[in-house]
């Protein structure tokens, strides 16, 4: 299965084919070049570690003849764009999925999320730094709506619970109408009931390519987590089939969203 890689992957990649091509054997011999230490070399190279300073990036073409153009670029673009551990799902599994099916118990999903909506949520001042970046993001990705089907369920307090003012409710409930009347997208509220206090962990997604379940994304407030396990991506379809279970139909659905709509109108 083709993978994408992320601009940190291409960077790591970039800079270790740079390093050999140049003669420099080990991590050791260029961080002798360069007056660092070795793991200053070896995080550069492991796309799990932030990305270089650029006083790093300068030295290490000046001593490889690496492109710096390139590699400045791809320091921007990994420096701006999700973490790692999301870039892996939103650059590179969502990117190629041919179904997605989330569930949301908290907030509209991003997917679904209208500007305003987006920018309140991602104004939240620990986050607000990076917000206009996050924004940006957040509504790049939502192009996968053109090309993939998408099957939510969000749970009916959901519509009840204010993210920004009554206005960007009401714009937000609207854009759930049109977007959950379009034919690739089934969207489904779960009523708030008591049996199903043990399916509320938290939000999570699941990825689909052709008629193979790929992987799963499970999101946390600190930092969400992928799986491609396999038993680990079945056991989050039986959970969301369970859920849809509970779910109302989209004429009901629709109904809620309707009177929801009429209450942030107010």
């Amino acid at each position: 299965m083709r993978t994408v890689a992320t601009p940190r992957e291409q960077l790591a990649d970039i800079l270790r084919k740079s390093r050999i091509d140049a003669g420099y054997a080990s991590h050791g011999a260029l961080a002798r070049k360069l007056n660092v230490s070795r793991p200053v070399i070896t995080k550069a190279e492991n796309p799990a570690h932030p990305v270089p300073s650029d006083a790093i990036l300068a030295a290490w073409a000046g001593a490889t003849g690496a492109g710096l153009d390139v590699i400045t670029d791809l320091a921007q673009r990994a420096k701006s764009g999700p973490p790692g551990w999301f870039a892996k799902w939103a650059d590179d599994i969502e990117a190629r999925a041919t179904m997605i099916r989330w569930f949301e118990p908290l907030l509209v999903p991003g997917l679904f999320q209208t500007e305003s909506y987006a920018r309140a949520v991602l104004a939240w001042k620990p986050e607000s730094a990076s917000a206009e970046v996050n924004l940006t993001n957040r509504l790049a990705r939502q192009s996968v709506l053109d090309r993939a089907e998408l099957r939510v369920v969000i749970l009916e307090s959901v519509l009840n619970r204010e993210v920004g003012d009554a206005a960007t409710m009401s714009e937000q409930v609207q854009h759930l109408l049109a977007v959950g009347a379009r034919p690739s997208v089934v969207l489904q509220v779960v009523p708030d009931i008591p049996a199903l206090a043990g399916a509320l962990g938290g939000a999570f997604a699941i990825a689909t390519e052709g008629t193979a379940d790929v992987a799963a994304y499970a999101e946390s407030i600190v930092q969400g987590a992928v799986y491609t396990d396999a038993d680990l991506v079945a056991r989050a379809v039986r959970v969301f089939d369970g859920l849809r279970a509970d779910a109302l139909p989209w004429t009901q659905t629709r109904d809620l969203l309707e009177k929801a709509g009429e209450r942030w109108s107010l």
